[in-house]
């Protein structure tokens, strides 16, 4: 009779936090607390999200910045379609992911964070936006959506404030999006009273709509 592969577990600690990862021998899961975060069995969504940067982008040089590291595959749709001169920085809160990006998780991101468009900034999201001018496209993929903080500070990514923080970081004609995996389309209202031209746009995984990017579009 075979034997099951027993699950290896790791954990770590952080901000305060308890993060797990958990090897299922298939796919990889990292939790905090009692809440699964990451998954590596689906990345279709986030990587279809990620290819969103070449649909939205107005220049033949992009300025992209990428809310949320997670396994990669956001950022690896963005290099698939932001092209050759695209510059893009990656934000990600979590130190102890970084180092499991660039370690044992490495596989997963497929050479990703080597790519010498991406810069690589250990910090928070929303400080980093707030600073930021003439970005084309910005790419939040920190939650579970907009409604879903994986944090209590990144649920002010989303507030009136948050957004209108994005508007001003975007050059004319770029775009803020959300990937959120339930449907929150009351937060096109809220990024139309922010002064975006909002947008759904549906992600499917193995042909269902699993997941959806909610955009703003400054005019």
């Amino acid at each position: 009779m075979a034997t099951q592969k027993r699950a290896r577990t790791r954990t770590f600690h952080e901000a305060g936090q308890t993060l797990t990862l958990h090897d299922r021998g298939t796919h990889h899961e990292l939790m905090i607390g009692h809440v699964p975060i990451l998954t590596s069995a689906v990345l279709g969504t986030e990587r279809d999200f990620g290819r969103l940067a070449g649909k939205l982008s107005v220049s033949d040089a992009p300025r992209v910045l990428v809310g949320g590291l997670g396994f990669g595959s956001t950022l690896r749709g963005v290099l698939e379609s932001a092209g050759a001169a695209a510059r893009v920085i990656v934000v990600e809160k979590l130190a102890t992911l970084v180092r499991l990006m660039r370690g044992e998780l490495a596989h997963l991101a497929e050479g990703v964070l080597e790519d010498p468009r991406v810069t690589v900034l250990r910090d928070d999201v929303a400080a980093v936006i707030g600073r930021e001018r003439d970005l084309d496209v910005i790419l939040l993929d920190v939650d579970n959506g907009p409604e879903w903080a994986s944090f209590d500070t990144n649920a002010r990514l989303y507030d009136e404030e948050g957004l209108r923080a994005a508007r001003r970081a975007l050059r004319p004609g770029g775009s803020y999006a959300v990937w959120s995996g339930y449907p929150a389309d009351a937060f096109l209202s809220q990024l139309r009273a922010a002064g975006f031209q909002p947008l759904a746009v549906e992600l499917r995984e193995k042909g269902r709509v699993q997941a959806r990017a909610y955009v703003g579009t400054r005019p």
